[in-house]
């Protein structure tokens, strides 16, 4: 009976590296995703105060003026 213990013992061991490893692929894989959207909405809000995000933005939201809708 002893003889069978060891190699199940080594089974359940084996078993719980598995089980322990998946835990922190899945654990990994949350982080760097939350991280990345976290980057991204930054990298999205400075996209807006640089220079060139405010001259499309005001350009596309400034209004033409009478004399350029006349010449089309």
């Amino acid at each position: 009976m002893k003889i069978l213990l060891v190699p199940l013992a080594i089974v359940a061991f084996v078993v719980f590296l598995l089980i322990l490893g998946a835990i922190g692929l899945a654990v990994a894989t949350t982080v760097i995703t939350v991280v990345g959207k976290f980057f991204a909405l930054l990298a999205r809000g400075g996209r807006l105060f640089s220079r060139g995000g405010r001259r499309l933005r005001s350009r596309r939201l400034r209004k033409r003026s009478p004399e350029s809708a006349s010449a089309d």
